[in-house]
């Protein structure tokens, strides 16, 4: 019965975790074209970044669990894999955190958005991306683990 919790709490986190990564790259390419959209963004992506750190939490607290509870054998070579990419997770979201609040310090109301801004921004973008592709990578790994 514990394992079956758990491992509910598992596929809980990674779908909120995917979930909310997949809906900020949405939100984040529209702001790109749609000056409205990118209005509020600001206002929408703290929202979707508690729910990613939430099944983030949650995903490595049921992990851990179902990994001690589960009694049959495991392929220990995906599990490791799986666990990387979650550290990769959790590095690159802490770099994205690191971006955003640079951003904010660099954007300046009725100026002209400066070189370093647009840096920062294209960085985001290519931090938002990978970590992206790395929670659909442990979706599928999901699925043999």
């Amino acid at each position: 019965m514990l394992l079956e919790i758990f491992n509910f709490l598992h596929f809980i986190g990674l779908a909120w975790g995917v979930g909310g990564a997949t809906a900020a790259a949405i939100i984040s390419m529209k702001a790109e074209k749609n000056p409205e959209v990118a209005a509020s963004l600001m206002k929408i992506i703290p929202a979707l970044s508690k729910l990613i750190w939430a099944g983030l939490v949650l995903l490595i607290i049921s992990g851990i669990a179902v990994t001690s509870l589960v009694k049959w054998p495991l392929d220990t070579n995906l599990l490791l894999i799986k666990h990387a990419l979650v550290v990769l997770i959790v590095a690159i979201g802490a770099l994205i955190f690191l971006r955003v609040k640079k951003m904010q310090k660099l954007a300046k109301p009725g100026e002209k958005p400066s070189e370093e801004f647009f840096k920062a921004k294209k960085q985001l973008g290519m931090l938002s991306i990978t970590n992206l592709a790395l929670w659909y990578l442990i979706v599928l790994i999901s699925a043999f683990v």
